[in-house]
């Protein structure tokens, strides 16, 4: 079982066929498919529902979600970009919470698991719910702006009993994952889920919301390099969402010289849009839920950048990044809703373009110029968030998110991963930035005094 806060590596080898810009995966490596370091298929250090809270207040008798206090909406947010950042950290424990709050880490973020949540169809666990509910309560009453996870990912076994509920590429793999993306019958599903949420929390206790592509953990399709666009519905099946365009070219697949470059193009929008659909429709969801805060877009490194982009369509879509879709310039260019939408680096930190901050020239760099290419995740997604008009958060790769990055994870100095991350953070002019994760700053691998020290350096008196 996955981790639900990971971040996928997508910043490859500057050699690649398909890409430039550096990173820990090499093309071969992810075309083979996950490697015992690929933090998508890491051990997660425990179930949301198996995270037992500890100083949790008694919840209230009534099974309705708390009465919403109005949060910070993206239209009244103070300036992104400017001191006081947003610090905050993964999988906030309770029984620090009250003490992180005091020391100005005050965004919380608390993650869901869908699976123990509905563990039957249509039948919701009410004690999970209820103790949810402390969590929640816990957090906001240390003074704590909390982000939410979905934990869509976490899918529920009876869900795969529906027709063409997982991915298949254009060799007939099946993927592992919930195909969220082309099956409106499995939305529909998800949307029950939400609703009941919402019910028993209320989206408008939460500054933030973190959104994936459903059952990934970040916007993604499934990893391996192929393309996940052949089961039925992807070919225009009759279950392929309303929202979504039809497959311009059902039948083809990558990689046959049949049909023009034109229509590769097309094809290859279609599919990175594909991720657009499924997020707009579960920003759709939530904002008619009530809720107004941000929408946190969980994109990975580096992804396929224009140049790379365009050298994969004229090969006709070799297997590469850009099969889990991490065209992050045609994805956010093409939200249909940009409003509250943050775009999010999940990699910050993570040795791309050696660690580089942003500049105040970058703003004038196009987007499609090949120099953007040696650039870091964090700079590359910041020059994104500013073509677009968005506001930019991040996080650091977790530990062991790949073990390679360890000792980097626990260097105190200018060049670790804490310090490397809040002057991204800075100079990219981020919201803010979280720590993966929480529970690291107080199991003795990094102490939370230095994590509390950034914060105050940061912000001083702001």
């Amino acid at each position: 079982m996955r981790r639900p806060h990971q971040p996928l590596w997508i910043a490859l080898a500057a050699t690649a066929a398909v890409f430039l810009t550096a990173g820990p995966i090499s093309l071969m490596a992810w075309a083979q498919g996950p490697t015992p370091n690929d933090k998508r298929h890491a051990r997660p250090h425990s179930s949301p529902s198996l995270d037992t809270p500890t100083a949790t207040p008694s919840p209230s008798s009534s099974s309705a979600a708390p009465t919403p206090t109005p949060a910070t909406s993206p239209s009244s947010a103070a300036p992104a970009g400017a001191a006081p950042f947003a610090f905050g950290t993964l999988v906030t424990r309770l029984e620090h919470a009250t003490e992180e709050s005091s020391r100005g880490v005050t965004v919380a973020m608390m993650e869901l698991s869908w699976a123990n949540y509905e563990p039957a169809a249509g039948q919701f666990n009410a004690a999970y719910a209820q103790q949810m509910r402390a969590r929640l309560a816990t957090l906001r009453a240390a003074g704590m702006r909390v982000t939410l996870g979905l934990g869509i990912h976490f899918t529920p076994g009876w869900i795969f009993e529906y027709p063409d509920s997982r991915y298949v590429n254009q060799r007939g793999q099946v993927a592992n994952e919930l195909n969220v993306v082309f099956n409106q019958a499995i939305r529909s599903r998800v949307d029950g889920y939400l609703r009941q949420v919402n019910r028993d929390l209320g989206f408008g206790n939460f500054w933030a919301v973190r959104l994936t592509s459903g059952g990934d953990p970040e916007v993604l399709y499934p990893g391996g390099g192929s393309y996940w666009a052949f089961d039925a519905n992807a070919q225009n099946g009759a279950q392929l969402p309303p929202s979504m365009a039809r497959n311009p070219l059902p039948g083809w697949r990558p990689g046959q010289q049949s049909v023009s470059l034109t229509q590769v193009r097309a094809w290859a929008d279609w599919y990175v849009h594909g991720l657009d659909d499924v997020v707009a429709w579960q920003m759709r969801l939530i904002s008619s839920l009530g809720f107004g805060g941000y929408y946190q877009l969980l994109t990975p490194g580096s992804g396929t950048r224009p140049d790379g982009y365009a050298r994969a369509i004229a090969n006709y879509l070799p297997d590469g990044v850009t099969g889990v879709g991490a065209v992050w310039q045609t994805f956010y260019a093409s939200l249909p809703d940009k409003h509250g939408v943050v775009a999010y680096v999940s990699s910050m930190a993570d040795g791309s373009g050696g660690d580089d901050s942003c500049t105040l020239g970058d703003a004038a760099i196009p987007v499609s110029d090949s120099q953007a290419d040696r650039w870091s995740a964090a700079r590359w997604i910041a020059r994104l968030a500013h073509e677009y008009g968005l506001p930019a958060s991040g996080e650091n790769p977790g530990w062991n998110m790949p073990s390679s990055l360890n000792t980097k994870y626990v260097d105190g100095s200018s060049s670790g991963m804490m310090a490397v991350s809040v002057r991204q953070m800075t100079s990219c002019r981020f919201q803010g930035m979280y720590w993966a994760h929480d529970e690291n700053l107080w199991n003795g691998r990094v102490p939370f005094d230095r994590y509390a020290d950034w914060v105050a350096t940061t912000n001083g008196g702001a």
